[in-house]
Protein backbone atom coordinates (compact mmCIF):
# COMPACT_ATOMS: atom_id res chain seq x y z
CA UNK A 1 0.00 0.00 0.00
CA UNK A 2 1.57 3.33 -0.99
CA UNK A 3 2.40 5.69 1.85
CA UNK A 4 0.68 9.05 2.14
CA UNK A 5 2.96 11.86 0.93
CA UNK A 6 4.53 13.76 3.81
CA UNK A 7 5.45 16.89 1.89
CA UNK A 8 3.66 19.54 -0.13
CA UNK A 9 3.41 18.86 -3.88
CA UNK A 10 4.66 22.37 -4.74
CA UNK A 11 7.52 24.39 -3.31
CA UNK A 12 6.04 27.39 -1.48
CA UNK A 13 8.94 29.61 -2.60
CA UNK A 14 7.81 29.23 -6.22
CA UNK A 15 4.36 30.71 -5.56
CA UNK A 16 4.81 32.87 -2.44
CA UNK A 17 4.41 36.28 -4.10
CA UNK A 18 1.56 35.52 -6.56
CA UNK A 19 -0.33 33.44 -3.96
CA UNK A 20 -0.26 36.25 -1.41
CA UNK A 21 -1.34 38.64 -4.15
CA UNK A 22 -4.40 36.41 -4.71
CA UNK A 23 -5.09 36.32 -0.95
CA UNK A 24 -4.78 40.10 -0.66
CA UNK A 25 -6.95 40.72 -3.73
CA UNK A 26 -9.72 38.37 -2.55
CA UNK A 27 -9.69 39.84 0.97
CA UNK A 28 -9.85 43.38 -0.44
CA UNK A 29 -12.84 42.48 -2.63
CA UNK A 30 -14.64 41.01 0.39
CA UNK A 31 -13.94 44.13 2.45
CA UNK A 32 -15.22 46.45 -0.30
CA UNK A 33 -18.25 44.23 -0.95
CA UNK A 34 -19.25 43.99 2.70
CA UNK A 35 -18.72 47.70 3.25
CA UNK A 36 -20.87 48.53 0.22
CA UNK A 37 -23.59 46.16 1.43
CA UNK A 38 -23.53 47.77 4.87
CA UNK A 39 -24.18 51.17 3.28
CA UNK A 40 -26.71 50.12 0.63
CA UNK A 41 -28.77 47.70 2.72
CA UNK A 42 -28.21 49.52 6.01
CA UNK A 43 -26.77 46.27 7.41
CA UNK A 44 -23.96 47.73 9.51
CA UNK A 45 -23.58 44.42 11.32
CA UNK A 46 -22.23 42.92 8.10
CA UNK A 47 -19.06 44.91 8.74
CA UNK A 48 -18.23 42.23 11.31
CA UNK A 49 -17.65 39.87 8.38
CA UNK A 50 -15.04 42.27 7.05
CA UNK A 51 -12.85 41.77 10.13
CA UNK A 52 -11.63 38.25 9.19
CA UNK A 53 -10.97 39.47 5.63
CA UNK A 54 -8.95 42.40 7.01
CA UNK A 55 -6.80 40.00 9.04
CA UNK A 56 -6.13 37.94 5.90
CA UNK A 57 -5.30 41.11 3.94
CA UNK A 58 -2.74 42.28 6.50
CA UNK A 59 -1.15 38.83 6.71
CA UNK A 60 -0.97 38.52 2.91
CA UNK A 61 0.77 41.90 2.58
CA UNK A 62 3.26 40.97 5.31
CA UNK A 63 4.06 37.58 3.76
CA UNK A 64 4.46 38.98 0.26
CA UNK A 65 7.30 41.13 1.58
CA UNK A 66 9.02 38.35 3.53
CA UNK A 67 11.21 35.74 1.87
CA UNK A 68 11.49 33.61 5.02
CA UNK A 69 7.86 33.13 6.08
CA UNK A 70 6.49 29.66 5.34
CA UNK A 71 2.94 28.72 4.27
CA UNK A 72 1.85 27.10 7.56
CA UNK A 73 0.72 30.09 9.64
CA UNK A 74 -0.77 31.82 6.62
CA UNK A 75 -3.05 28.94 5.72
CA UNK A 76 -4.06 28.57 9.39
CA UNK A 77 -5.07 32.23 9.40
CA UNK A 78 -7.13 31.64 6.24
CA UNK A 79 -8.81 28.58 7.77
CA UNK A 80 -9.65 30.51 10.96
CA UNK A 81 -10.95 33.51 9.02
CA UNK A 82 -13.12 31.32 6.78
CA UNK A 83 -14.47 29.37 9.78
CA UNK A 84 -15.43 32.52 11.67
CA UNK A 85 -16.93 34.17 8.57
CA UNK A 86 -19.05 31.12 7.74
CA UNK A 87 -20.37 30.97 11.28
CA UNK A 88 -21.25 34.65 11.21
CA UNK A 89 -22.78 34.45 7.75
CA UNK A 90 -25.26 31.78 8.70
CA UNK A 91 -26.57 28.52 7.25
CA UNK A 92 -26.04 29.00 3.50
CA UNK A 93 -25.04 25.68 1.96
CA UNK A 94 -23.75 27.14 -1.32
CA UNK A 95 -21.43 29.66 0.27
CA UNK A 96 -20.22 27.11 2.82
CA UNK A 97 -19.40 24.68 0.00
CA UNK A 98 -17.39 27.07 -2.16
CA UNK A 99 -15.58 28.53 0.86
CA UNK A 100 -14.50 25.07 2.05
CA UNK A 101 -13.57 24.15 -1.54
CA UNK A 102 -11.29 27.23 -1.78
CA UNK A 103 -9.65 26.35 1.52
CA UNK A 104 -9.25 22.70 0.51
CA UNK A 105 -7.63 23.56 -2.85
CA UNK A 106 -5.20 26.03 -1.30
CA UNK A 107 -4.33 23.77 1.63
CA UNK A 108 -3.77 20.75 -0.62
CA UNK A 109 -1.38 22.78 -2.80
CA UNK A 110 0.57 24.23 0.12
CA UNK A 111 0.60 21.37 2.63
CA UNK A 112 0.96 17.59 2.76
CA UNK A 113 -2.31 15.70 2.35
CA UNK A 114 -2.77 14.84 6.03
CA UNK A 115 -2.13 18.40 7.22
CA UNK A 116 -4.41 19.82 4.52
CA UNK A 117 -7.27 17.52 5.58
CA UNK A 118 -6.71 18.39 9.24
CA UNK A 119 -6.79 22.11 8.43
CA UNK A 120 -10.08 21.86 6.53
CA UNK A 121 -11.56 19.83 9.38
CA UNK A 122 -10.39 22.50 11.82
CA UNK A 123 -12.16 25.22 9.83
CA UNK A 124 -15.40 23.20 9.66
CA UNK A 125 -15.30 22.42 13.37
CA UNK A 126 -14.61 26.08 14.18
CA UNK A 127 -17.53 27.21 12.06
CA UNK A 128 -19.81 24.59 13.59
CA UNK A 129 -18.72 25.47 17.11
CA UNK A 130 -19.43 29.17 16.63
CA UNK A 131 -22.78 28.31 15.04
CA UNK A 132 -23.82 26.60 18.26
CA UNK A 133 -24.19 30.10 19.65
CA UNK A 134 -27.57 30.06 17.86
CA UNK A 135 -29.02 28.46 20.96
CA UNK A 136 -27.52 31.09 23.25
CA UNK A 137 -28.43 34.72 23.60
CA UNK A 138 -25.79 36.05 21.18
CA UNK A 139 -27.23 39.19 19.52
CA UNK A 140 -23.98 40.04 17.68
CA UNK A 141 -24.09 36.78 15.75
CA UNK A 142 -27.79 37.05 15.10
CA UNK A 143 -27.56 40.61 13.74
CA UNK A 144 -24.61 39.70 11.54
CA UNK A 145 -26.79 37.17 9.74
CA UNK A 146 -29.50 39.57 8.61
CA UNK A 147 -28.14 39.85 5.06
CA UNK A 148 -28.27 36.14 4.17
CA UNK A 149 -31.57 36.42 2.39
CA UNK A 150 -30.25 38.51 -0.51
CA UNK A 151 -29.62 36.27 -3.54
CA UNK A 152 -27.48 38.82 -5.43
CA UNK A 153 -25.21 39.30 -2.43
CA UNK A 154 -24.86 35.54 -2.00
CA UNK A 155 -24.08 35.08 -5.71
CA UNK A 156 -21.37 37.75 -5.52
CA UNK A 157 -19.76 36.05 -2.51
CA UNK A 158 -19.79 32.71 -4.35
CA UNK A 159 -18.26 34.32 -7.44
CA UNK A 160 -15.38 35.77 -5.42
CA UNK A 161 -14.63 32.37 -3.89
CA UNK A 162 -14.78 30.71 -7.30
CA UNK A 163 -12.47 33.34 -8.82
CA UNK A 164 -10.01 32.90 -5.96
CA UNK A 165 -10.04 29.11 -6.39
CA UNK A 166 -9.55 29.38 -10.15
CA UNK A 167 -6.63 31.80 -9.69
CA UNK A 168 -4.93 29.46 -7.20
CA UNK A 169 -5.38 26.49 -9.56
CA UNK A 170 -3.97 28.42 -12.54
CA UNK A 171 -1.02 29.50 -10.41
CA UNK A 172 -0.42 25.91 -9.29
CA UNK A 173 -0.48 24.66 -12.88
CA UNK A 174 2.03 27.32 -13.93
CA UNK A 175 4.36 26.41 -11.06
CA UNK A 176 4.09 22.71 -11.90
CA UNK A 177 4.87 23.38 -15.58
CA UNK A 178 7.90 25.47 -14.61
CA UNK A 179 9.03 22.71 -12.28
CA UNK A 180 8.68 20.20 -15.12
CA UNK A 181 10.75 22.48 -17.37
CA UNK A 182 13.45 22.66 -14.70
CA UNK A 183 13.34 18.91 -14.31
CA UNK A 184 13.65 18.39 -18.06
CA UNK A 185 16.57 20.79 -18.14
CA UNK A 186 18.21 18.98 -15.23
CA UNK A 187 17.70 15.63 -16.96
CA UNK A 188 19.16 17.02 -20.16
CA UNK A 189 22.16 18.29 -18.25
CA UNK A 190 22.50 14.93 -16.54
CA UNK A 191 22.37 13.12 -19.89
CA UNK A 192 24.92 15.57 -21.29
CA UNK A 193 27.14 15.03 -18.25
CA UNK A 194 26.88 11.26 -18.71
CA UNK A 195 27.71 11.62 -22.39
CA UNK A 196 30.69 13.84 -21.56
CA UNK A 197 31.84 11.37 -18.94
CA UNK A 198 31.69 8.49 -21.41
CA UNK A 199 33.51 10.55 -24.05
CA UNK A 200 36.04 11.62 -21.46
CA UNK A 201 36.71 8.05 -20.35
CA UNK A 202 37.09 7.00 -23.98
CA UNK A 203 39.42 9.90 -24.81
CA UNK A 204 41.52 9.49 -21.67
CA UNK A 205 41.83 5.76 -22.26
CA UNK A 206 43.05 6.44 -25.78
CA UNK A 207 45.38 9.24 -24.76
CA UNK A 208 46.88 7.23 -21.88
CA UNK A 209 47.22 4.10 -23.96
CA UNK A 210 49.21 5.82 -26.72
CA UNK A 211 52.24 6.92 -24.64
CA UNK A 212 52.05 3.83 -22.44
CA UNK A 213 52.15 1.58 -25.51
CA UNK A 214 55.17 3.44 -26.84
CA UNK A 215 57.00 3.32 -23.52
CA UNK A 216 56.22 -0.37 -23.06
CA UNK A 217 57.31 -1.22 -26.63
CA UNK A 218 60.62 0.57 -26.40
CA UNK A 219 61.23 -0.84 -22.93
CA UNK A 220 60.76 -4.39 -24.23
CA UNK A 221 63.00 -3.65 -27.21
CA UNK A 222 65.77 -2.26 -25.04
CA UNK A 223 65.46 -5.13 -22.58
CA UNK A 224 65.81 -7.74 -25.31
CA UNK A 225 68.44 -6.06 -27.51
CA UNK A 226 70.31 -3.70 -25.18
CA UNK A 227 73.67 -5.34 -25.78
CA UNK A 228 73.35 -5.50 -29.55
CA UNK A 229 71.76 -2.14 -30.39
CA UNK A 230 74.02 0.67 -31.53
CA UNK A 231 74.38 3.41 -28.94
CA UNK A 232 72.81 5.89 -31.36
CA UNK A 233 69.58 3.87 -31.49
CA UNK A 234 69.62 3.39 -27.72
CA UNK A 235 69.84 7.15 -27.24
CA UNK A 236 67.04 7.65 -29.77
CA UNK A 237 64.79 5.13 -28.01
CA UNK A 238 65.48 6.70 -24.61
CA UNK A 239 64.69 10.14 -25.98
CA UNK A 240 61.37 8.90 -27.37
CA UNK A 241 60.55 7.25 -24.05
CA UNK A 242 61.38 10.47 -22.24
CA UNK A 243 59.14 12.44 -24.58
CA UNK A 244 56.24 10.00 -24.10
CA UNK A 245 56.74 10.08 -20.32
CA UNK A 246 56.58 13.87 -20.36
CA UNK A 247 53.46 13.73 -22.51
CA UNK A 248 51.89 11.30 -20.04
CA UNK A 249 52.79 13.51 -17.07
CA UNK A 250 51.31 16.58 -18.80
CA UNK A 251 48.11 14.69 -19.56
CA UNK A 252 47.70 13.61 -15.93
CA UNK A 253 48.42 17.16 -14.74
CA UNK A 254 45.77 18.53 -17.10
CA UNK A 255 43.22 16.06 -15.79
CA UNK A 256 43.93 16.94 -12.15
CA UNK A 257 44.37 20.70 -12.28
CA UNK A 258 40.70 21.68 -12.81
CA UNK A 259 39.24 19.86 -9.76
CA UNK A 260 42.13 21.15 -7.66
CA UNK A 261 41.37 24.71 -8.67
CA UNK A 262 37.62 24.32 -8.14
CA UNK A 263 38.25 22.79 -4.70
CA UNK A 264 40.70 25.56 -3.80
CA UNK A 265 43.50 23.04 -3.30
CA UNK A 266 45.86 24.25 -6.03
CA UNK A 267 48.45 26.49 -4.49
CA UNK A 268 50.07 29.10 -6.70
CA UNK A 269 53.56 30.40 -6.01
CA UNK A 270 54.06 33.62 -7.98
CA UNK A 271 57.63 34.62 -8.74
CA UNK A 272 59.40 37.06 -11.01
CA UNK A 273 59.97 35.48 -14.43
CA UNK A 274 61.45 36.62 -17.73
CA UNK A 275 58.50 36.05 -20.05
CA UNK A 276 60.60 35.68 -23.21
CA UNK A 277 62.71 32.97 -21.61
CA UNK A 278 59.63 31.02 -20.50
CA UNK A 279 57.99 31.29 -23.93
CA UNK A 280 61.08 30.05 -25.75
CA UNK A 281 61.59 27.19 -23.30
CA UNK A 282 58.06 25.89 -23.86
CA UNK A 283 57.99 26.54 -27.61
CA UNK A 284 61.26 24.67 -28.20
CA UNK A 285 59.77 21.57 -26.56
CA UNK A 286 56.24 21.73 -28.00
CA UNK A 287 56.70 23.01 -31.53
CA UNK A 288 59.41 20.68 -32.77
CA UNK A 289 59.98 21.23 -36.50
CA UNK A 290 56.84 23.32 -37.01
CA UNK A 291 57.39 26.86 -38.29
CA UNK A 292 56.97 29.33 -35.45
CA UNK A 293 58.32 32.66 -34.30
CA UNK A 294 58.44 34.48 -30.98
CA UNK A 295 58.23 38.27 -30.89
CA UNK A 296 58.40 39.07 -27.19
CA UNK A 297 61.09 41.52 -26.04
CA UNK A 298 63.65 40.36 -23.53
CA UNK A 299 63.40 41.97 -20.12
CA UNK A 300 59.62 41.68 -19.77
CA UNK A 301 59.39 40.47 -16.18
CA UNK A 302 56.05 39.05 -15.07
CA UNK A 303 54.76 37.81 -11.74
CA UNK A 304 53.36 34.31 -12.17
CA UNK A 305 53.59 30.72 -11.02
CA UNK A 306 56.26 29.28 -13.30
CA UNK A 307 54.66 25.84 -13.60
CA UNK A 308 51.21 27.22 -14.38
CA UNK A 309 52.48 29.86 -16.81
CA UNK A 310 54.28 27.13 -18.75
CA UNK A 311 51.13 25.03 -18.64
CA UNK A 312 49.11 27.86 -20.21
CA UNK A 313 51.71 28.33 -22.93
CA UNK A 314 51.98 24.58 -23.55
CA UNK A 315 48.24 24.15 -23.92
CA UNK A 316 47.91 27.12 -26.28
CA UNK A 317 50.83 26.00 -28.44
CA UNK A 318 49.58 22.41 -28.55
CA UNK A 319 46.15 23.71 -29.55
CA UNK A 320 47.77 25.73 -32.36
CA UNK A 321 49.59 22.59 -33.52
CA UNK A 322 46.37 20.55 -33.61
CA UNK A 323 44.01 23.08 -35.16
CA UNK A 324 46.28 25.72 -36.67
CA UNK A 325 47.98 25.88 -40.02
CA UNK A 326 51.69 25.68 -40.71
CA UNK A 327 52.73 28.93 -39.00
CA UNK A 328 52.50 29.92 -35.34
CA UNK A 329 53.37 33.32 -33.90
CA UNK A 330 53.79 34.21 -30.21
CA UNK A 331 53.88 37.93 -29.52
CA UNK A 332 53.20 40.27 -26.62
CA UNK A 333 52.38 43.83 -25.70
CA UNK A 334 51.83 45.99 -22.66
CA UNK A 335 48.04 46.16 -22.41
CA UNK A 336 47.25 48.14 -19.30
CA UNK A 337 48.42 49.15 -15.85
CA UNK A 338 50.43 46.23 -14.55
CA UNK A 339 49.30 43.78 -17.26
CA UNK A 340 51.04 42.23 -20.25
CA UNK A 341 49.12 40.45 -23.04
CA UNK A 342 50.53 37.38 -24.76
CA UNK A 343 49.04 36.27 -28.11
CA UNK A 344 49.38 32.82 -29.69
CA UNK A 345 48.29 33.03 -33.35
CA UNK A 346 48.08 30.55 -36.20
CA UNK A 347 46.97 30.58 -39.83
CA UNK A 348 44.53 27.68 -39.54
CA UNK A 349 40.79 27.61 -40.11
CA UNK A 350 39.91 29.54 -36.95
CA UNK A 351 36.85 28.96 -34.77
CA UNK A 352 33.25 29.50 -35.84
CA UNK A 353 31.30 32.11 -33.82
CA UNK A 354 28.95 29.51 -32.33
CA UNK A 355 31.90 27.52 -30.96
CA UNK A 356 33.91 30.32 -29.37
CA UNK A 357 32.55 29.77 -25.88
CA UNK A 358 32.06 26.02 -26.17
CA UNK A 359 35.80 25.46 -26.69
CA UNK A 360 36.38 26.79 -23.16
CA UNK A 361 34.11 24.15 -21.60
CA UNK A 362 35.55 20.99 -20.11
CA UNK A 363 36.01 18.04 -22.48
CA UNK A 364 34.70 20.00 -25.48
CA UNK A 365 36.43 19.69 -28.86
CA UNK A 366 35.54 20.99 -32.31
CA UNK A 367 35.49 17.37 -33.53
CA UNK A 368 33.97 14.66 -31.35
CA UNK A 369 32.90 11.04 -31.56
CA UNK A 370 33.61 9.31 -34.86
CA UNK A 371 34.49 12.69 -36.41
CA UNK A 372 37.25 13.26 -33.88
CA UNK A 373 40.51 13.54 -35.76
CA UNK A 374 42.76 15.18 -33.18
CA UNK A 375 44.31 13.91 -29.99
CA UNK A 376 43.56 15.42 -26.61
CA UNK A 377 40.83 15.28 -23.99
CA UNK A 378 39.35 18.75 -24.51
CA UNK A 379 40.90 20.24 -21.38
CA UNK A 380 43.67 22.43 -22.76
CA UNK A 381 41.75 25.66 -23.33
CA UNK A 382 39.55 25.43 -20.18
CA UNK A 383 42.67 24.81 -18.11
CA UNK A 384 44.54 27.69 -19.72
CA UNK A 385 41.68 30.11 -19.06
CA UNK A 386 41.17 28.88 -15.49
CA UNK A 387 44.87 29.21 -14.68
CA UNK A 388 45.11 32.65 -16.28
CA UNK A 389 42.21 33.88 -14.17
CA UNK A 390 43.59 32.24 -11.04
CA UNK A 391 46.78 34.28 -11.48
CA UNK A 392 44.87 37.56 -11.88
CA UNK A 393 44.58 37.67 -15.68
CA UNK A 394 42.21 36.34 -18.32
CA UNK A 395 42.21 34.39 -21.58
CA UNK A 396 40.02 34.79 -24.65
CA UNK A 397 39.71 34.10 -28.38
CA UNK A 398 40.00 36.54 -31.30
CA UNK A 399 40.00 36.12 -35.06
CA UNK A 400 43.34 36.56 -36.78
CA UNK A 401 43.38 38.65 -39.95
CA UNK A 402 43.07 37.52 -42.69
CA UNK A 403 42.72 33.90 -41.53
CA UNK A 404 43.44 31.86 -38.46
CA UNK A 405 42.89 31.96 -34.72
CA UNK A 406 44.43 34.11 -32.00
CA UNK A 407 44.30 33.18 -28.32
CA UNK A 408 45.29 35.99 -25.97
CA UNK A 409 45.93 35.96 -22.23
CA UNK A 410 47.04 38.56 -19.73
CA UNK A 411 49.60 38.13 -16.99
CA UNK A 412 50.63 40.50 -14.21
CA UNK A 413 53.80 42.52 -14.66
CA UNK A 414 56.47 42.27 -12.01
CA UNK A 415 57.85 45.63 -13.11
CA UNK A 416 57.68 47.95 -16.11
CA UNK A 417 59.57 46.63 -19.17
CA UNK A 418 63.01 48.06 -19.82
CA UNK A 419 62.77 50.45 -22.83
CA UNK A 420 66.31 49.50 -23.83
CA UNK A 421 65.08 46.00 -24.71
CA UNK A 422 62.79 46.86 -27.57
CA UNK A 423 63.79 44.01 -29.86
CA UNK A 424 62.70 40.40 -29.63
CA UNK A 425 64.98 38.06 -27.72
CA UNK A 426 67.92 37.16 -29.93
CA UNK A 427 67.20 33.43 -29.93
CA UNK A 428 63.70 33.87 -31.36
CA UNK A 429 63.56 31.87 -34.56
CA UNK A 430 61.45 30.77 -37.49
CA UNK A 431 61.96 27.10 -38.13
Amino acid sequence: MPSIPNRAPIDYADLRSPLNLIRASSASVFIVLLSAWAIVANETASLLLALPAAVVLVDAIRRSRSSTAGPGNGIIIDATAIGIALALYGPNAGIHAVAIMTLLVTATILLPVVKAAALVAYSVVLSTGISLLDGIDAPIVAVARHQTGNALFDLTIVSVFFASTAAVLVLAVQVILKAQDRQEEALAQERRALQLKNEFVSMVSHELRTPLTGIAGFTDTLTETWTTLPSREVDEFLAIMGHETEHLANLVEDILVIPRLEAGQLRLSPEELDLAVEVHAVANVVMGDTDYSVAIPAGVDVSADATRLRQILRNLLENALKYGGDQVLVEGELSGPGLYTVSVSDNGRGVEPQDRERIFQHFEQLSTGDARIQQGVGLGLPIARTLARAMGGDLWYEDRFPVGAKFRFTVKMAKAPDPSHAQPAPHARTA
